[in-house]
């Protein structure tokens, strides 16, 4: 990619099934009212930095974190479905505001023995917040953390 191309690729925050965000059993996330993207059912709790970029939020409770890569494209990466209700339990978070991230760094841990636990699915959602075009680049299936499923693109 050229160092004029609009086109951004998105890695897998985790190693696991990838799955189409239409998929996601939340109408918010599966009818893409927050944005594109993808969802991966983890086979672990260790969760990366699918893009570049600056952490622009942390959602206090661990769950949910905001990133702005050097183009201006935002993400948001959501840690399991209604897991706002755990109030921050399950969630270790590696990360602060302001920080920068490389593809692959660690953002948080989380405990899927919990999740499951409590009755909550623990699909990593990736999302553009931006208007855009989000191309997944992988069938949908087993993907390895770090793998680039995705290329995000102006709508």
């Amino acid at each position: 990619m050229g160092l004029f191309s609009k086109k951004m690729t998105i890695e897998a925050p985790c190693t696991g099934v990838l799955k189409p965000l239409q998929e996601v059993n939340d109408p918010v996330f599966s009818k893409g009212l927050v944005g594109q993207g993808f969802a991966v059912l983890p086979n672990d709790g260790e969760v990366v930095s699918p893009v570049e970029g600056e952490v622009t939020m942390v959602f206090p409770t661990g769950h949910a974190f905001g990133v702005k890569d050097k183009k201006g494209w935002e993400y948001l990466i959501h840690l399991g479905i209604d897991t706002v209700n755990l109030k921050g339990e399950g969630f270790e978070t590696k990360v602060s505001v302001g920080q920068w991230l490389q593809k692959g760094e660690p953002v948080s841990r989380m405990d899927l023995a919990l999740l499951k636990e409590k009755g909550l699915e623990s699909d990593v959602l990736v999302l553009v917040t931006n208007p855009a075009t989000v191309t997944i680049k992988q069938p949908y299936g087993d993907v390895e953390k770090g793998q680039i499923v995705a290329e995000v693109n102006h709508a």
